[in-house]
C-alpha cells in the first residue's frame, strides 16, 4: 500500500504556511456589525432605561423649594364684650442649605456619567463572552473539519487493508481491528467538538437574546491598538463613581449648613375701634447642633466609597495590562506553532519517503500500515495544534471588548 506525500500531508500545507484567521484584524465594518449587535441585546434594555433616568434627573436637580402660604383668621370676645376679628397672612420661602445646590447638581451629572459607564460596561463583558463564544464555536468547527479529513483518510487505508485480507496477500487482521479502534476513538472526538460548537453558538445566541435559529454576527475583536487604558469603559465607570463620592463629600458639608427660611407677615385685626394693619419680615434659622455630627460620619463615608473607586481604577489599568499581554503572548505562541508545524510537516514527509523506499526495497511490513496511520495521526495533531493555538490568539483578542473605549458602545 502506497501513498504520494502530497496527497497525505498536502492539506496541512497551507494551513502551516499561511496565515491563521486570528492572526488578522477584522475590519471596522465587521466591528460595527458586531457591536450594533451588541447593543441590540435585549438584556441591555434595562441598562439603558437607567441611563436615561439618570440623564433626565439632571434638570431636576438642585432646586429650590416652593414658597409657603399660610393663612389664619381668629376672633376675640372680651370681658366687657369687646369683639375683634383677626386675620393673618404669612408668605415664606424655604432657602437651600449653603452649597446644597452645587452638591445636588455635581451628584446627578456623576450619577448619569455612571450610568452610562456602567451601560458600557455591561455591553463590553457581553461582547467580550460573546465573541469567546463565538471564537469556541469556529475553533470547533475548524477541528471538526480536520477530524472529518483524518477520518476520511484512515477509510481509504481501511479500506486497502480489507482488500488485501479478502484477496489473502500480507494483510492483517490485527491491522484492521487496530485501525477501526482509532477511527471510533477520532469520531467520539469530532462528536464532542460538535457538541462543543453547538454550545457554544447556543451561548452566544442565548447573551443576545436571539432566536435558537436565528444568524449570529460574525466573529469580530479588537486589536491592541484599539485599546487606551485612559479611555476604558471600566475607568470611566471608576472616575464616575469618584466624582459622585465627592459630590456626597459635598453634599455632607453643606448639610452641617443651617435651614433658613425669610417671610413676610401680614395682619388685621377689626375692632369696634376700627382697623389695624400690621406688616412684619420673619426670618428662620435651624441650630445645626446634631447636623454637624452626622456630616462628619458622611464625609467620612463619601470619602473611603472614593477611596474605593480609586482602588477599582487601578485594579482595572492591572487587568488592561494582563489582557494586553495576554494577547502578546497568544500571537507569539501562535506563531511558534506555524514555524514548528512547518518544519514538523517537512519532518514528516521526509519519514513518509524513507518509510515508501524501505516498503519499496524490501516489500511492504506487517508494520508499514501502523506506520502510515502513525503519520497521518502526526498530521492531524500538528494542524489540530495550529487550530488551538488560533483560537487562543482569538479568544484573547475577543476578551479586550471588555476594555475598549466607552465610546464605542453609544446609547
Amino acid at each position: 500500500m502506497r501513498l504520494r506525500p502530497l496527497l497525505l500531508l498536502a492539506t496541512i500545507s497551507v494551513a502551516l504556511l499561511a496565515p491563521t484567521a486570528g492572526a488578522a484584524a477584522e475590519s471596522p465594518e465587521a466591528q460595527a456589525a458586531f457591536i450594533r449587535a451588541v447593543v441590540q441585546a435585549p438584556v441591555l434594555s434595562a441598562a439603558v432605561q437607567r441611563a436615561t433616568a439618570a440623564r433626565e434627573r439632571i434638570e431636576s436637580a438642585g432646586r429650590l423649594p416652593d414658597p409657603e402660604v399660610e393663612g389664619m383668621t381668629s376672633r376675640m370676645n372680651g370681658p366687657m364684650g369687646e369683639r375683634s376679628t383677626m386675620y393673618e397672612l404669612n408668605v415664606r420661602q424655604p432657602l437651600p442649605k449653603r452649597g446644597e445646590r452645587a452638591a445636588d447638581r455635581d451628584r446627578a451629572r456623576a450619577s448619569a456619567a455612571m450610568a452610562k459607564a456602567d451601560f458600557a460596561v455591561m455591553a463590553g463583558e457581553m461582547a467580550a463572552d460573546t465573541a469567546m463564544a463565538l471564537a469556541d464555536a469556529e475553533g470547533a468547527a475548524a477541528r471538526i473539519r480536520i477530524l472529518e479529513t483524518q477520518l476520511g483518510r484512515l477509510d481509504a487505508v481501511l479500506r486497502s487493508v480489507q482488500v488485501r485480507l479478502a484477496a489473502g496477500t500480507t494483510g492483517r487482521i490485527a491491522d484492521r481491528l487496530t485501525i477501526q479502534t482509532r477511527t471510533a476513538s477520532m469520531q467520539l472526538m469530532a462528536e464532542e467538538e460538535r457538541l462543543m460548537a453547538a454550545d457554544a453558538l447556543a451561548d452566544a445566541r442565548a447573551r443576545l437574546g436571539l432566536d435558537p435559529e436565528a444568524p449570529l454576527p460574525a466573529y469580530a475583536a479588537p486589536t491592541r491598538a484599539d485599546i487606551s487604558a485612559d479611555d476604558a469603559a471600566v475607568l470611566r465607570l471608576a472616575a464616575a463613581r469618584s466624582d459622585e463620592a465627592a459630590a456626597m463629600i459635598k453634599m455632607a458639608r453643606a448639610s452641617s449648613n443651617p435651614m433658613t427660611a425669610v417671610g413676610v407677615r401680614l395682619e388685621r385685626e377689626r375692632g369696634s375701634m376700627g382697623e389695624e394693619d400690621t406688616i412684619g419680615l420673619a426670618f428662620m434659622s435651624e441650630i445645626p447642633w446634631r447636623s454637624r455630627r452626622y456630616a462628619v460620619a458622611e464625609v467620612r463615608a463619601a470619602g473611603a466609597e472614593r477611596g474605593a473607586a480609586q482602588a477599582d481604577a487601578a485594579a482595572a489599568r492591572y487587568r488592561i495590562s494582563a489582557a494586553l499581554a495576554r494577547v502578546d503572548r497568544a500571537e507569539r505562541l501562535a506563531e511558534l506553532a506555524r514555524r514548528l508545524s512547518a518544519e514538523t510537516l517537512g519532518r514528516l514527509d521526509a519519514e513518509y519517503d524513507a518509510l515508501v523506499r524501505s516498503a519499496g526495497v524490501g516489500g511492504s511490513s506487517d508494520s508499514t500500515v501502523l506506520m502510515t496511520v502513525e503519520l497521518l495521526e502526526k498530521a492531524t495533531d500538528t494542524e489540530l495544534q495550529i487550530i488551538r493555538a488560533d483560537t487562543a490568539v482569538r479568544t484573547a483578542r475577543a476578551e479586550l471588548w471588555r476594555y475598549v473605549p466607552a465610546e464605542q458602545f453609544s446609547l
